[in-house]
């Protein structure tokens, strides 16, 4: 009797490893399904989660070009530029201009990065100083360029259609950014390199920085060619954090396909649960999935594909496409130090090989600096808006209830 039952133990104990074995190898082809290509990076960590955040703070610049043209006459635009740096001392942004922005660059590596879409300037200052004070993770002397521009919503007050509304405001976005990366770009050629820079931003602020790599690079965009512009790699880098464009268009020969020509690394960071950009086949002329999704897939980079640096979010932000989850993630912001600032990246080698302590774990988490009201609010969270949430304000209170019906 006991042999019966131990017998029947040992078979339910076999049918349930056999079933694990079966849902572990669903999962894995649900997940290669998802990703032509592994997370990959020849040059930084990307299971690194361990930070030291007590470090000086970045040299702070902000450059805004909420008052310049959108889409046209930008080389004489460009001349009006704003561009002003934060004086921690007196605790207050002072006017520069361009050329003294160039000035400084041979003095520290930096990172130009660009905010998502429907931010105005306050709710963009307020992700500013989240990204500002998560750059003390990142040892050395660094400088953050802030790129503030026209992102709020451009048409209001839908009547009939209000999807179609909504499209027309992601795809004029879309426009205004690429005009953005021109902008972007000017200042970019001005520079000798002589220390890194790297040019990225968030969802539809990754658009300005790959658009800028593609003119950099020599390529052209909406009848649009940068004076300087070349295919020749530079000290140069673009980062692209939940980017919200086609998953192909920095394949090489593509829309931003000259940005790995001028570019040594690009990071690409991907979420095949993201809420927001599962909807962008939609948004795209293309019916692509965005490349926050899927990722680009190094298959198709032929000799650049060693430049590539992509990490899988899934596990760290879990559905969100938000930045603010983004930087609570200790892998990611690991990442971005490594690959905008090479100290970062000494320091992590140095790790691997035992010449240097490991990193004492810090909360990250650090409140954002009180600065003056001018600059430290933002519309709600600061974060950037899903297109229903910004137009539920109280002039558009109507409209809310037929977005949600579905997009």
């Amino acid at each position: 009797m006991n042999a019966g039952l131990m017998r029947e133990v040992a078979s339910w104990a076999f049918w349930r490893m056999a079933a694990a074995a079966a849902l572990v190898a669903i999962t894995a082809a649900a997940a290669s399904a998802q990703y032509c290509t592994p997370d990959q990076c020849d040059e930084c960590d990307l299971c690194n989660a361990r930070l030291s955040c007590c470090h000086e703070p970045p040299e702070l610049w902000l450059v805004n070009t909420r008052c310049l043209p959108r889409c046209s006459n930008l080389d004489q635009a460009f001349e009006r530029i704003s561009i002003k740096r934060w004086d921690p001392s007196c605790r207050r942004f002072v006017n520069e201009t361009v050329d003294s922005l160039i000035a400084q660059e041979a003095n520290m590596p930096t990172l130009f990065f660009a905010h998502g879409n429907t931010l105005k300037h306050k709710g963009a200052m307020k992700q500013c100083w989240k990204l500002y004070n998560k750059m003390r993770c990142c040892p050395g002397k660094k400088r953050l360029v802030f790129w503030s521009w026209p992102a709020q919503i451009a048409f209001k007050r839908p009547l009939l259609r209000p999807r179609k509304l909504i499209m027309k405001n992601l795809r004029i976005k879309f426009v205004y950014s690429e005009y953005q990366g021109y902008y972007m770009a000017k200042i970019l050629e001005r520079m000798s390199f002589t220390q890194r820079v790297t040019a990225g931003g968030h969802s539809y602020g990754a658009i300005i920085g790959a658009s800028a790599a593609h003119y950099l690079g020599g390529g052209s965009l909406r009848g649009l060619t940068l004076a300087g512009g070349m295919p020749v790699q530079r000290n140069f880098r673009v980062m692209n954090i939940s980017g919200a464009f086609d998953n192909d268009a920095m394949d090489p020969g593509k829309r931003y396909g000259q940005s790995f020509v001028a570019a040594e690394k690009v990071l690409n960071t991907r979420n095949k649960n993201d809420s927001t950009l599962d909807n962008w086949p939609k948004v795209s002329l293309r019916g692509r999935r965005a490349i926050g999704v899927t990722g680009i897939n190094a298959n198709n980079l032929g000799e650049y594909s060693s430049k590539l640096c992509q990490i899988t979010m899934s596990r760290d932000v879990g559905k969100s496409h938000y930045i603010d989850e983004h930087l609570a993630s200790r892998r990611l912001v690991n990442l971005m130090c490594c690959i905008a600032f090479p100290e970062c990246a000494a320091c992590a080698m140095a790790q691997q090989q035992g010449d240097a302590p490991p990193a004492v774990v810090e909360p990250i988490d650090e409140p954002v600096p009180a600065m003056p009201a001018s600059f430290s609010a933002g519309h709600n969270s600061g974060r950037e808006q899903s297109i229903d949430e910004a137009y539920a304000g109280d002039d558009d209170g109507p409209v809310l209830r037929l977005l949600r019906g579905g997009r």
